[in-house]
């Protein structure tokens, strides 16, 4: 029997139980950060993909839209009016137009951490959310559909545009993390922030200065939310950040 078995010391053992616990207190926060952007983008695709199949739905059963009775800009009984017709296509946990405890009585952020708005206190929105827990908010932009954000023929017939919440009443409420915006066209939906659109383009409006309204298309498209993380991402060149370190808008989420 061999006695000279050699073995770890107790100040190996805490050394190595040290280092480990330095390196997961420098991964486990970013790892937590991409599986929240992870999750946000995904339950955002969906939201696109359910919202496009009942505007096809609805426009099949009623018209385009300038046939919805949009009223005017900013209309209340117009943003209502897109909500009687569109809310028949998803499984509807509440009417917010009807029920305005659907949103949380908060003021929404932008992504440069300003104030925005308060979907539950301003008339000019009407919605519903969904028992995924998904908020919608619809608000009038042109009752005959023929707003100009950009420079495809669906930007230049704009009717309404729809905020969308992914993960309901839970925050951070930021426009750009869990809030993103789509213009209702007379074509179909179209996410802010395409290359076509002349509004709010990913460059000025998608930046941890800027309103973050023009972040959508990227989120789609591209599959990632690293406008938070780096600043130079362009359409046509670097469209992800070479890693990241938890930066100060990370830490509330």
């Amino acid at each position: 029997m061999n006695k000279n078995k050699k073995a770890f010391t107790l100040a190996e053992v805490l050394i190595t139980i040290g280092i480990i616990g330095i390196v997961a207190a420098m991964t486990i926060p970013v790892i937590l950060v991409q599986n929240r952007e992870r999750e946000n983008t995904a339950k955002l695709k969906k939201a696109y993909s359910s919202m496009t199949q009942a505007i096809i739905r609805a426009t099949i059963d009623y018209g385009t839209p300038n046939f919805w009775v949009l009223t005017a800009k900013d209309s209340e009984v117009g943003a209502n009016n897109i909500v009687k017709i569109l809310s028949p296509y998803f499984n509807i946990n509440k009417i917010c137009s009807e029920d305005l405890n659907c949103w949380p009585d908060v003021t929404t952020k932008k992504l440069n951490l300003s104030s925005d708005d308060n979907f539950k206190t301003n008339s000019k929105y009407a919605g519903f959310t969904t028992n995924e827990g998904t908020h919608y908010a619809f608000n009038i932009e042109s009752p005959d559909c023929s707003a100009v954000y950009g420079t495809t023929k669906a930007l230049k017939n704009v009717c309404a545009t729809l905020t969308v919440d992914v993960n309901g009443s839970k925050n951070p409420n930021q426009f750009g993390y869990d809030i993103f915006k789509f213009y209702l066209t007379k074509y179909g939906l179209q996410p802010y922030g395409l290359e076509p659109d002349t509004q709010y383009t990913f460059k000025d409006s998608c930046n941890i200065n800027s309103n973050g309204y023009g972040c959508t298309a990227w989120v789609i498209l591209k599959s990632n939310m690293d406008y938070l993380h780096c600043s130079d991402l362009e359409w046509d060149g670097k469209n992800r950040c070479t890693g990241f370190k938890n930066s100060k808008y990370d830490n509330d989420l």
